[in-house]
């Protein structure tokens, strides 16, 4: 069988910072372009453009150039990457969540198989390729709540929204929240129309969420950690209820992009040797972390 040709964008989110397109694929997006300054290095593709929520960035992070793809971007596949984490598509490390490589150079590109074949071979199998869930060892919920609630039930104003406006899908948002696998990172391909699909329900929703909470209680990249949780609820909803193809890949971490620092355990090579991610020690040293 002869693979058709497709147009292949995946997008990879760079806030205020240089970066390069990798193999014909992976093209950088400044994030939250419309709060840069002069100084600011700015990339020939950019999420202030167009139909855009760019100024939303502090808050939806890396969901802002997903934001503005899904409104502006033609293409055949997208998917969303971002400078510190992408996926790895070699089928060589299934055991775990992610591992960590310093920069994406070439080396790395290649021993992780991103190239258009590899796109184009697994995106004809698959409608979804999401990146592979970690066992938190306890459940979505409490994790959330334990991590990055204030003053205010993020959670339980997602439930009522999702109830209230997708109500198909209340049985598969119970059921991921009170779960212990969680997605992470909002990194995945999807074929566009699937992408298109998927980002209006997100949005439809996290808009919603933005007009019921108090505005004087929300925190720093609050959105962008709740579309995490939401595409949770997506792929667990499609899973169960849909014949649509998908498959769960590992994440790639760079250790050496600027920005990550020795307290985020998913850049810590020493620690993922001792602790690897979706196991008990990394879940007990989560705890004794916070």
């Amino acid at each position: 069988m002869v693979n058709v040709l497709k147009d292949i964008k995946i997008l990879e989110s760079v806030f205020k910072s240089n970066a390069e397109s990798y193999g014909n694929i992976i093209f950088p997006v400044s994030a939250g372009a419309v709060s840069y300054n002069k100084n600011d290095t700015v990339l020939q593709m950019r999420d202030d453009t167009g139909e855009n929520i760019s100024n939303k960035n502090p808050s939806y992070c890396e969901l802002t150039v997903q934001y503005w793809a899904w409104k502006n971007l033609q293409c055949d596949i997208c998917g969303m990457f971002h400078q510190r984490r992408f996926l790895d598509l070699s089928f060589e490390n299934t055991k775990y969540p992610y591992r960590i490589f310093s920069q994406p150079d070439e080396t790395t590109l290649r021993k992780v198989c991103l190239n258009y074949g590899k796109v184009l071979e697994l995106t004809d199998k698959y409608s979804i390729i999401a990146n592979k869930r970690e066992n938190l060892y306890e459940s979505i919920e409490d994790f959330y709540n334990r991590n990055d609630r204030k003053q205010f039930d993020d959670i339980g104003l997602l439930k009522d929204i999702i109830k209230e406006k997708y109500p198909e899908y209340h049985d598969s948002t119970e059921k991921y929240f009170k779960g212990t696998y969680s997605y992470f990172c909002n990194v995945f391909i999807m074929e566009k129309k699937q992408f298109d699909n998927y980002s209006k329900w997100l949005f439809d929703i996290l808009f919603e969420y933005e007009k019921r909470k108090p505005r004087n209680l929300f925190y720093p990249r609050e959105a962008g950690k709740l579309g995490e949780r939401l595409f949770g609820v997506y792929m667990t909803y499609i899973i169960d209820n849909t014949d649509i193809s998908y498959t769960e890949l590992p994440r790639v971490h760079f250790s050496g992009i600027n920005g990550t620092t020795i307290k985020n355990l998913s850049f810590n090579k020493y620690l993922y040797y001792i602790c690897p991610p979706g196991t008990r020690r990394r879940a007990f040293l989560r705890k004794l972390k916070k």
